[in-house]
Parts: structure tokens; sequence; C-alpha cells
């Protein structure tokens, strides 16, 4: 079993490296399930894919919950291994899983309760309203395991063990495949078959996660007498867990009003085009978020650790890793953005917009690795507010405003122009944060040394 590594390891640039490369090719491995998943699906026609996009928005609202609550665990587990506070680093850990666990079993009882008008209200049609209730209906039951998989995962990688997180996720999805075909078609099952097998690959991830806090692989120890959620302890989580929330919920709710837009503007073969280019986007930002989130526990830890100067070193490294990385992406997709777009679709029209838009979307793309790093870093410092700031920008006050303004001017330039401004101006404001923070830094640790200076004398 994997164990986590040294997240005090002096080579910096060889941890970040080891911690984050897991990361990037789980997180990779998690969209491809999503593939993989959505093509199985398609094979039982129009209707039950219409339904699984119908669930989609939904259970990634319920998505969100995990990843805010894991973000703030982790960030706060970090900044406490740093400080030497076993005994707090444990007990956050379990706060965690324990709210996770409580969250999920309300989101089963939301969505069984009020199933039907929660499935109108996401757009389902009377021909898609069965399908969407039996994949729906059965995917609500593991509402909880899919948080508790979600905070689990962040423990582990808090603690420095991405490679088992890595494991893990391969274990889940390579399960799930072979599910898929068992559970739709061999049993006769249809979609409901599909929620099944996701529902047991996750169970099965959270055995391999249940035996890894047992027999304790890691430095982190989970027990339920722990489970002491005071606001001492609740308050870093809340702080930086609420805006991480809010930022992957309003995400749902952006793609639906570019979509929308799109439609409004340029019709259907704007819809497609736009969804190809947000598609390709979307590809190239997952290895970026998965190296944020693997490197973020350096961050965490030198902060608790009280060593200034390696957040800013490991800041540094991660802002030139993402950035060379950015930039080489987007550099390869404006080479042969007709090559690119044409692997999705051979219809002109919507070949011309995705092109149209693919081209736009990746004109400022080698700026998004800034704001990336400094949205981990604020929610390292444990900087709730200035988190918000960042990680609400490209999705929520600066893109919502530029939607409803730039198309009523430019039609449906103005609406692939949106997501674009949206994203350029939040390098900026990405940039002014990271000064400050930098500069803080610089303060604190000349403060220090000149205490130190002054108790040697």
């Amino acid at each position: 079993m994997p164990k986590p590594v040294d997240l005090g390891d002096p080579r910096l640039g060889s941890l970040i490296i080891r911690l984050a490369t897991p990361s990037v090719f789980g997180l990779s491995i998690h969209a491809l399930h999503h593939v993989v998943n959505a093509a199985f699906i398609g094979m039982l026609g129009v209707e039950a894919v219409a339904a699984v996009s119908v669930a989609l928005p939904i259970f990634l609202f319920v998505s969100a919950l995990g990843h805010g609550l894991g973000v703030g665990a982790a960030a706060s587990i970090g900044r406490l291994l740093g400080a030497k506070d076993a005994e707090d680093a444990n007990a956050t850990a379990t706060i965690g899983l324990g709210l996770a666990a409580l969250l999920g079993l309300a989101c089963t009882a939301g969505l069984l309760r009020w199933l039907t008008p929660i499935l109108l209200l996401f757009g389902a049609t009377e021909a898609i309203l069965p399908p969407a209730r039996d994949y729906v209906g059965i995917m609500s039951f593991g509402c909880a395991f899919m948080l508790l998989q979600i905070l689990c995962d962040f423990v582990v990688i808090s603690e420095g063990n991405t490679r088992f997180s890595m494991w893990t996720l391969i274990g889940a999805f390579a399960l799930n495949i072979i599910l898929d075909p068992l559970f739709i078609f061999a049993f006769g099952l249809g979609i409901g078959g599909a929620a099944l097998a996701t529902i047991t690959s996750q169970l099965a991830a959270l055995a391999a996660f249940a035996i890894y806090f047992a027999k304790r692989a890691g430095v982190l120890r989970v027990d339920w007498r722990l489970f002491r959620p005071t606001a001492r302890l609740l308050r870093p989580i809340l702080n930086v867990g609420v805006p991480a929330t809010l930022t992957t919920a309003l995400s749902a709710v952006a793609f639906t009003m570019v979509y929308r837009a799109a439609g409004a503007y340029g019709g259907d073969s704007a819809i497609a085009g736009v969804g190809i280019a947000l598609r390709i986007l979307t590809f190239g930002e997952l290895p970026l978020v998965g190296f944020c989130i693997g490197a973020q526990a350096v961050l965490s830890y030198a902060w608790g650790a009280k060593a200034p100067l390696r957040v800013l070193s490991a800041t540094r490294f991660m802002l030139t890793a993402t950035t060379a990385f950015a930039v080489a992406y987007a550099l390869a997709i404006l080479a042969f953005p007709r090559a690119i777009v044409g692997l999705f679709t051979v219809d002109p029209a919507v070949l011309r917009m995705g092109v149209e838009a693919v081209v736009a979307f990746h004109i400022c793309f080698g700026l998004i690795g800034i704001q990336l790093v400094a949205l981990v870093l604020l929610q390292s410092l444990d900087k709730g507010a200035s988190a918000a700031i960042v990680s609400l920008a490209p999705q929520g006050y600066l893109l919502i405003p530029l939607l409803i303004v730039l198309p009523r001017f430019w039609g449906i330039d103005g609406v692939i122009m949106s997501p674009v401004a949206a994203m350029a101006l939040t390098a900026i404001l990405a940039v002014i944060f990271l000064c400050k923070e930098a500069a803080a830094l610089k303060r604190i640790a000349g403060d220090a040394a000149l205490l130190q200076r002054g108790r040697l004398s």
C-alpha cells in the first residue's frame, strides 16, 4: 500500500511533482470514467442519453458539497500537520467525513422526497421523465457514498498520499467499466444498471479507503470518537469550503447560461459548437486543477510549519509549471483548431462555430494557471474571503454580467467573448492577490529573521 510522502522534504520541486503527478492522472481517469460511462448509456438510445444529461447538473450540485468540504478540510489538515498538531488534524479529518455522510443522507432524502419536481426543474420532458426517474432514483441512494469518497480522496491527498488516491480511482474506474455492460445489457437493467454500476464502484473505493484508515497506512487517524464539530475546528473548514462549494455549483449555472445565450443568438449550431469548445477547454484545464490539488498539501503544510519562504518558493514553482503547460496546450490548440474540432463534428455550421469558439477560448488560456495557483495559495493560507473573490470571478460575478451585456452589442460573438473576457479579468485579479501575498510572506520571513538575530545577539 503506497505511503504518504514527507511534506517537509527539502527537494521542493521534486516533492511537488511527486504529489501532483498522481493527482493529475487520477483526475484525468475520473474524467475518462464519465466519457466511457456515457458511451455505454448512449447505446440505450436518445431518451437514456437525455435522462443522464438532466441528471448531470443535479449530481454536480451534490458533488459541489463534497468538493467544498474536501477543499476546506484538506487545507486545514495540511496546516495542522505542518504545525505538528496531530490531534486536531485527526479530528478535522473525522469531522469532514462525518459531515459528508450527514450531507449525503440529507441529499438522498431530498431527492427521493421531491424527485419528480426536481427533474422537471432541471428540464426533464414527459418523454425522458421515466428513464430519468429510474436513473436518478437509484443514484440518489449513493449520495452519501459519493460525498464520502470525495472527502476520503481529499484527506489522503492532504497527508501527501496522492498515489493511493490515484490507484483507488483507477480501481473504481476499472470496476465500473466491467459492471456497466453486465448490469445494463447482460442483466437487462437498462439505465438503472448504469446507476447501480456507479454506486457499486463507489462502494469499492470506500472499502479501499476504509482499509487504508483502519490499517493506519497514513499519518492521520480517523476515529468517530473524534467527531466533535466545535466552532474552532469548523471555522477553517467552512471558511475555505463554502466558497469552493459555491464555485463548483456556480460552474453548472454558468455552463447553462452560456448554452442558452449561444442558442438565443446562434441557434442549435452555436450551442453544439460552443459546447465542443468548452469541452476542449475543460480537457486542458483538468490536468492543471489536478496539479494544484496535489501541490496544495505542500503549501498548507509549509504555512502550518511557519515557513513563509518555502510557501513562496512552492508558489513560484507552481506558477512556472502551470503556465508552461497552459501556454503549450493553448499553442497546440491554436495551431490546429479545425482539425481538433473536426474530431467532434462533421457538420459545416457546427464546425465553423466550434473553430471560432475554440480559438477565442484559448487566446487567454495561458493565464489560467495564475488563477488556479492564486486560489490554492489563498486557501492554504486560510484566507477564505480572498479565495472566494478569485474563485467566484470566472463563472460568477464577472461572467454573468458579461453574458448579459456583450451579446446585446455583438450577438453570438459577444457570447463567445464573455468567458474570454472573464478569464482575462480573473487573471489580473489573481496577479494582484499573488503580489500582495508574496510581499506579506517576504515581510513575515524578514521579521522572523530579525527576531532570530536579536535572540542570538
